[in-house]
């Protein structure tokens, strides 16, 4: 695989296959939305490379969200769901849109399904804040069957690796 669909629910039907690092990986400016902290961590401190990834969590301010934008000419952001309109915000605040200049990919997206009802306000912003991307995917290994989808996904197509 050498690049991830666009605008879509993205199932790439196997875990560690090596689809975020190919999101990592590539020369487009992106974001990656994960459910937990220790993804992000997997993600960014963990690395064995040199390859700089911002993970974004709780301790995490705005003053290094826009330092790490400041200094890095193609943006590789990692974060919570719960820290992207954080990071959205941080953006802007130095003259990046980034509705149209970085690429979302919201990844493990079935775990918005499987964490709405406890996590409610967090998924809503997510999914109201992932809308506004003029390019998202939701990727994952593990898709919900249509009748469960949530509201704010249906009107997306279904991608899937062969």
């Amino acid at each position: 695989m050498t690049e991830i669909p666009v605008n879509c629910l993205f199932n790439k039907k196997k875990t560690g296959c090596g689809a975020t690092e190919l999101a990592i990986r590539n020369s487009i400016p992106t974001l990656i939305a994960m459910p937990y902290v220790a993804l992000v961590k997997n993600k960014t401190v963990c690395r064995t490379d040199d390859i700089e990834v911002l993970g974004v969590y709780e301790d995490i301010t705005e003053w290094d969200i826009t330092q790490f934008a400041r200094t890095h000419s193609s943006l590789k952001i990692a974060t919570t769901y719960d820290s992207l309109p954080r990071v959205v915000s941080a953006l802007q605040s130095i003259g990046i849109d980034p509705y149209k200049e970085l690429f979302l990919l919201v990844d493990e997206w079935h775990v918005l399904f499987n964490s709405y009802s406890f996590r409610h306000r967090a998924i809503k912003e997510l999914l109201a804040t992932a809308a506004r991307f003029d390019r998202a995917t939701y990727m994952t290994a593990t898709p919900i069957e249509q009748e469960y989808m949530l509201e704010e996904l249906r009107h997306l197509p279904t991608c899937e690796i062969d």
